[in-house]
């Protein structure tokens, strides 16, 4: 019984998350978190408290599964190569047909102002990502692929902002074309050694 409960509640977030991915928190109303999802606003407010609360598992669910997926190519030996299959693939997944444009995590970054918990966990969740870069650059130091003085967080931090830069200039209208171009400019910033 839990596993169906949990991929009910799976489902509708992932149904809550296209609505607030389209048109952001602010302007994503109960009538259309409604009507996305098919629960009436009595059990999304039982089961999420309020709105925040439904948008803070949507950014939690998201964080989990979609932002995490392309964080594996960490794991790749070649910390260089790893970094750019983790940007191409970030490219790639917000080309595909029928996604709403941009990065939910970094749409919620520019979208969300004046709710404290939702602005804390917008930055919980960017953080992660900026410290999986940063154990991986500092992997790829020790390893000798880049000089030993290279500071793992600074480069974190702006392999972190390409991320999502990608976002926006996605969602505001650039092409695979040009997502791919920026990330050759990025990637040019990698530290030889």
């Amino acid at each position: 019984m839990a596993r169906t409960k949990r991929f009910i509640c799976d489902e509708v977030l992932d149904k809550a998350a296209r609505v607030f991915w389209r048109v952001g928190y602010e302007a994503a109303s109960i009538q259309a978190l409604e009507q996305e999802t098919g629960l009436g606003r009595g059990s999304l407010y039982n089961a999420f408290g309020d709105k925040a609360g439904l948008y803070l598992a949507v950014l939690d669910r998201y964080a989990a599964t979609e932002g995490a997926a392309p964080l594996v190519h960490l794991d790749n030996p070649d910390i260089r190569a790893g970094i750019e299959a983790l940007l191409r693939t970030i490219a790639a997944r917000m080309d595909m047909p029928g996604r709403p444009r941009g990065c939910l995590l970094t749409n919620a970054c520019i979208g969300v102002h004046g709710d404290a918990a939702v602005e804390a966990r917008v930055a919980a969740h960017v953080a992660g990502v900026q410290g999986a870069l940063a154990a991986a650059i500092g992997r790829a130091a020790t390893a000798g692929q880049i000089p030993r003085n290279t500071d793992p967080l600074t480069l974190a931090q702006y392999y972190a902002a390409v991320i999502r830069g990608l976002g926006v200039s996605h969602r505001s209208g650039s092409d695979r074309v040009a997502l791919d171009a920026v990330i050759d400019v990025a990637m040019r910033a990698w530290p030889e050694q």
